[in-house]
C-alpha cells in the first residue's frame, strides 16, 4: 500500500496531495522524549517491552527483570512547528476530556471519529 494512498486536500485554495513514502510504517508508542531550543525541536518515540523472569519461590510466579526501551523513530522539525503540534495535541486532548467527562450521548448514533486531522 505504500506510496499508492493518494488524498486530495484543499488548504487556504491550494490543493494538497497527501501520498505515503514507500518507507512509512505504524508504529506504537508507550512514551516519548526529546526536546525544544532555539534551532530544532525533536521528539524521540519509544516502546517498553517488559522482560519477565521466573520466580524461584513461587511455581509459575514472575517479576519484572527489565524493561527494554526500543526507540522506534527521531522526529526532527522547526520551533514553530514543534509548538503547533504540541497546541495541536492539546486540543485534541481537552477535547477528548471533555467527551469523556459529558459522557456518550443518546441521539448520537454515528460512527466514532479517530480523531484525526491534519495540521501544518
Amino acid at each position: 500500500m505504500a506510496g499508492k494512498k493518494k488524498v486530495k486536500k484543499k488548504t487556504s485554495g491550494t490543493p494538497v496531495e497527501i501520498t505515503e513514502n514507500p518507507d512509512y510504517k505504524v508504529v506504537y508508542t508507550s512514551g516519548v522524549f526529546g526536546g525544544l531550543d532555539p534551532n530544532d525541536g525533536r521528539i524521540i518515540f519509544f516502546l517498553d517491552r517488559l522482560k519477565p523472569k521466573m520466580k524461584t519461590r513461587k511455581k509459575g510466579a514472575m517479576e519484572l527483570e527489565k524493561i527494554n526501551r526500543e526507540l522506534q523513530v527521531e522526529v526532527h522539525m522547526s520551533p514553530p512547528q514543534f509548538m503547533s503540534i504540541a497546541k495541536w495535541m492539546m486540543d485534541h486532548a481537552q477535547r477528548f476530556q471533555k467527551k469523556l467527562k459529558s459522557g456518550p450521548k443518546k441521539d448520537d448514533q454515528s460512527k466514532p471519529s479517530s480523531g484525526t486531522s491534519y495540521i501544518g
